[in-house]
């Protein structure tokens, strides 16, 4: 088939997952629902039965819709156990996963910063929390998350529902705000240690921390979280896999 004939395939494709994302969106499919047939949204969209198999194919190998057999396709919840490696990316000395719990260190209210403005796409002035969460494995602390949210997207948001939160994060805005986390984008460096750091990860003043900086979105590429993630190289390692999984 010519190059040239795909083209309106693609575009049609790309209006129906755009349509589905949006009922995602307005919370007419929350986490957990099962969405309707592909019968049923080829009907409704009035594309064919492969239209509608290759846009929701997307969503699922995007994580944002399920695939389960006797259930069909449902949206994606965040508290999910087997979605957390879907954005925690770190491995111990052995090479196997890292599941490390948290322990809030300080909770502020203050005015976003530059960096947190431009990271969040907040208006000058804006109010921000901002968390400060060690993350500790095997007895020993590994990482440490300085966590900024918009008070004007999470209205309410306060320290006591935060650390009451009975599994990650991401699933804690999910359940909580009804926003989900559909994608994240991190940029890596290195940085040395300060006083603050060297005393919550117990390593000198100095040493050299990777430093992972996060941006995480919902739908229509909004973000709404920014995070600097420290960790201690000495006790895992960042584990970034791509491709083929057999």
């Amino acid at each position: 088939m010519p190059v040239d004939d795909l083209k309106p395939v693609q575009r049609l494709y790309e209006s129906v997952r755009a349509r589905v994302i949006e009922r995602l969106h307005s919370g007419e499919w929350a986490p957990g629902d099962r969405i309707p047939t592909e019968t049923q949204l080829a009907a409704e969209f009035g594309v064919g039965i492969g239209t509608i198999r290759r846009a929701v194919e997307a969503l699922v190998n995007e994580g944002v819709l399920i695939r389960r057999a006797r259930l069909g396709t449902t949206v994606a919840k965040l508290t999910d156990d087997h979605r957390y490696d879907q954005y925690f990316s770190f491995v111990d000395r052995a090479g196997k996963s890292v599941r490390p719990s948290s322990e809030m260190r300080s909770f502020k209210r203050e005015a976003a910063n530059p960096e947190v403005l431009d990271a969040l796409r907040l208006k000058r002035g804006a109010r921000v929390a901002r968390i400060e969460n060690l993350r500790i494995a095997a007895g020993r602390p590994v990482m440490l998350d300085r966590i900024w949210v918009s008070l004007d997207y999470f209205q309410g948001f306060s320290p006591a529902q935060f650390t009451a939160r009975p599994g990650s994060i991401y699933g804690f805005y999910q359940e909580q705000y009804g926003v989900a986390v559909v994608r994240v984008v991190e940029d890596l460096r290195a940085c040395p240690a300060d006083g603050l750091l060297s005393e919550a990860l117990g390593v000198e003043a100095g040493t050299p921390l990777l430093c992972v900086l996060r941006t995480a979105f919902t739908y229509n590429d909004t973000p709404m979280e920014f995070r600097h993630r420290y960790v201690n190289t000495q006790a895992c390692n960042y584990r970034n896999v791509r491709g083929l999984q057999e």
